[in-house]
């Protein structure tokens, strides 16, 4: 009986052991799969590290090729804005001598920069002087910024034709070489700077296009498109668009998209045409950015002016204006435009030999009216395309007006029909009173007539 009860402890006793043995299996084997799961877990946190410094260092390198290319073109703000970039991801990759480069560029491109706003403000001030010194000779427009050329008259000694006889002449030879340039292109600089944070800079020229509209087949509106692509694998987080157009062109409407510009432009005069500048905070994916700016011709004149050692080249715009005055209201008069010119003689002494010419835009007949302050002589040239006006001499303080009136050839052919047709109405088969508006009708529509030569 003894036995049999110390067999059954030693069992019990056995599998009490073998009970402890298989949980502290247990225990072990799930530590170590939470060990393994630790492990695992250390072990994609590290790949991912790498994966991550790898995807840095692989954008690092494209960024540095388009800074390589930014530089070597002198883009000074795209230079800089790509160096920001690099000298942050350089300190997340520790890599202290690219630091060191990114951060040497950075410091030099700001001084260019610098050098870049003084040199522009120059020139600004520079056109403003211009304009202060011409405006009391000639009349300039609130976007129009004259250019002046002085050549001297040593330059044409020894070069002279034989059979020129006077200064005029000479003045003359001088159009060939400095007269206003009639300029069919924009200049356009972008800085485009994306969501990555890679930044480019885009310099074109961009021409001017005619565009029929099917109401007005014969005569084309003229506009200036400028696209900026935007493409939805690294959209545009900001831009900054620098647009010259020519003084030859004034602006009567600019969109964006189709749509007014929730934001007007900063407008400046500069050297070469009328700066718009814009900035663009964010663009949508996939939607390129579209400025449209629709113009219209101006006259264009230069003036070659005779002075004591030199020819003074002065080179203007003038804009078409379709506005009339029709009681308190203004009213615009479609396709008849009017555009007015005045030179005066500001100068301390009497003017000999000018040269004025006028360059008329195409698509427009035209008949001008010249009016003097005084009794000096001038002698007119004209073809369709241009007007030269000669003025022998020019006493001091008087002023010479041209007043042009242009109409649109398609219009032109409106109101011939129209005039023709009032010339066929017979004012003796309707009343006195209708009689006497018919027949100032008629007189209009001759005077119309004669003077476009129709």
């Amino acid at each position: 009986m003894l036995t049999a009860e110390i067999s059954k402890q030693d069992n019990e006793e056995k599998q009490a052991k073998e009970k402890a043995l298989i949980q502290e299996k247990e225990v072990k084997q799930r530590r170590l799969k939470e060990l393994q799961a630790k492990l695992a877990e250390i072990e994609a946190i590290e790949d991912l590290s790498t994966k991550m410094k790898t995807e840095k260092e692989l954008f690092l390198d494209e960024i540095l090729q388009i800074l390589e290319q930014e530089q070597k073109k002198d883009h000074i703000l795209s230079t800089i804005i790509n160096c920001r970039k690099i000298i942050e991801m350089t300190e997340d990759l520790e890599n202290v001598a690219l630091h060191a480069r990114a951060k040497s560029i950075f410091v030099d491109f700001e001084q260019k920069l610098k050098e870049h706003h003084r040199i522009q403000d120059e020139e600004a001030k520079a056109v403003m002087q211009q304009i202060n010194d011409l405006e009391q000779i000639i009349n300039i427009e609130d976007t129009v910024a004259p250019e002046i050329e002085d050549i001297p008259i040593s330059l044409f000694i020894g070069n002279i034709n034989e059979d020129l006889l006077n200064m005029q002449e000479l003045a003359d030879q001088v159009l060939v070489d400095h007269a206003v340039e009639i300029q069919e292109y924009a200049e356009s600089k972008a800085i485009i700077k994306h969501v990555s944070g890679k930044a480019r800079e885009i310099t074109q020229e961009i021409d001017v296009l005619w565009e029929f509209a099917d109401d007005k087949p014969s005569l084309p509106d003229y506009v200036i498109t400028n696209t900026i692509e935007n493409f939805a694998d690294d959209p545009i987080e900001e831009a900054f668009i620098q647009d010259i157009i020519p003084y030859n062109y004034e602006i009567s409407e600019v969109t964006i998209n189709g749509n007014t510009p929730q934001v007007d432009p900063h407008q400046q005069r500069m050297k070469d045409g009328l700066q718009y500048s814009w900035y663009i905070p964010e663009a949508k994916k996939d939607n390129p950015i579209e400025f449209k700016y629709h113009l219209k011709p101006r006259i264009s004149r230069t003036v070659v002016l005779p002075l004591k050692n030199s020819l003074k080249v002065i080179k203007t715009h003038s804009s078409l204006n379709n506005e009339k005055i029709v009681g308190e209201k203004k009213k615009q008069d479609e396709g008849i435009f009017d555009a007015l010119l005045k030179f005066k003689n500001s100068y301390e002494n009497q003017l000999s030999d000018i040269v004025l010419e006028d360059v008329i835009p195409i698509f427009y007949t035209y008949e001008v009216e010249e009016q003097k302050s005084g009794d000096f002589p001038s002698v007119k040239e004209s073809s369709e395309s241009f007007v030269k006006w000669k003025l022998d001499e020019m006493p001091i303080e008087q002023t010479s007006l041209h007043e042009y009136h242009l109409i649109e050839l398609q219009k032109i052919e409106e109101l011939k029909i129209e005039a023709h047709n009032v010339l066929k109405q017979d004012p003796e088969k309707v009343s006195k009173h209708k009689r006497k508006n018919i027949l100032k009708r008629q007189e209009r529509a001759r005077n119309f007539l004669q003077k476009f030569n129709l």
